[in-house]
């Protein structure tokens, strides 16, 4: 059993403290000690795929697979909070599902009915092309004091030794969101950024949910609204009301869109780079500023575009005396490129899950 001493514990899951505390506190004290409960082999153990199991490989099933492995990681987040909650003695609270089936998933109760903290959970696959999880809750439908956005970044790891499993599903990070200002900038961008057919018409809201309007005729809003990639650009003009809620979510948004396709272009490293090189141990390429931003093995890297132009590339190339590279896109279609006299020479591209030793 893995036990962690987790300061102010009572008083942040009773949202006694200000918003930016409580997504704090979060941050750096609640969700990793969870994150550490739920990576343990007696967890994992019961989402792990035994004896060659196989699941589904085109995309309409395997989002499916995704979900109902996003469904399971919550309910064990649950169970696992509770966990926490007596052993620290906390009798009187509970986390509890939201069985209306909206928003949040989870809230804290105390046992004579009181609400306190509640959180939405969204689980991301690092290496999933279309990460189309959404956030699309209606600002007037959110307590500013209690309500937090969660999302936790997951991938399947081969490490099965005590429990013999081909790979399970285990927990790399997770990032806090107060829900208002995270609506707060979803709104702000998604209202001033309306498309050209609107023929008279407006984009805005209803009582139940985002409206769209093309050439004069309203419907429900069901495409891009609320994706979380989406939600906001850096340095967009038009902006919500300065807070330090605001500020804080913007910061943690900005950082969960770079490291999450990082992390993507990393764990496809750690899951091709074995095939391609002798070597076989996989270690992160770091850059100047001690950002990992990709992988390498032998002579082999892979890179998150996000973060490298072709003259970093070449610049950790030599750093870490790499022959072969491949650099990602957020979407994960790829170039393939031999260093040739300190010049990137392209190899392949669009290959995003073919073998790179068969393209070279």
């Amino acid at each position: 059993m893995v036990t962690t001493t987790i300061p102010k514990l009572d008083a942040m899951l009773t949202a006694k403290g200000s918003p930016v505390q409580i997504a704090k506190w979060l941050r750096s004290d609640y969700l990793p000690a969870l994150i550490q409960r739920f990576n343990t082999n007696d967890v994992r153990k019961r989402l792990g795929l035994y004896a060659g199991e196989r699941i589904p490989e085109n995309e309409r099933n395997l989002t499916d697979v995704r979900n109902r492995i996003s469904l399971i990681i919550e309910y064990e987040l649950a169970r696992l909070s509770n966990q926490m909650l007596d052993e620290h003695g906390l009798v009187d609270l509970f986390w509890g599902y939201v069985v209306a089936n909206r928003f949040p998933d989870l809230e804290v109760r105390h046992r004579n009915g009181n609400r306190f903290l509640r959180i939405e959970v969204k689980c991301l696959q690092s290496i999933a092309e279309e990460k189309s999880a959404n956030f699309d809750t209606l600002i007037k439908d959110i307590n500013p004091g209690t309500d937090f956005v969660v999302v936790f970044l997951w991938e399947w790891a081969q490490d099965g030794h005590t429990f013999r499993w081909d790979r399970s599903p285990a927990l790399l990070e997770a990032f806090v969101f107060q829900a208002y200002s995270l609506a707060a900038l979803r709104d702000q961008y998604w209202l001033n950024k309306p498309p050209a057919n609107l023929g008279g018409g407006y984009q805005g809201f209803d009582l139940r949910y985002a409206v769209n309007c093309n050439n004069g005729a309203y419907n429900e809003e069901e495409g891009n609204y609320g994706k979380l990639l989406r939600i906001w650009q850096e340095d967009f003009p038009f902006r919500p009301p300065a807070t330090p809620e605001l500020k804080d979510t913007e910061t943690e948004y900005l950082r969960f869109r770079s490291e999450v396709v990082a992390a993507g272009a990393r764990s496809l490293g750690h899951m091709h780079l074995p095939k391609l090189s002798a070597a076989k141990a996989v270690t992160s390429i770091v850059d100047a500023s001690g950002v990992a931003v990709g992988a390498y093995a032998g002579q082999f890297g892979f890179f998150a575009r996000i973060h490298c132009k072709n003259a970093d590339i070449v610049a950790l190339m030599q750093k870490y005396k790499l022959k072969f590279a491949v650099a990602m896109t957020e979407k994960y279609s790829c170039t393939g490129y031999e260093l040739v006299k300190g010049t990137l020479e392209p190899r392949f591209s669009q290959l995003a899950e073919a073998s790179f030793s068969a393209a070279i």
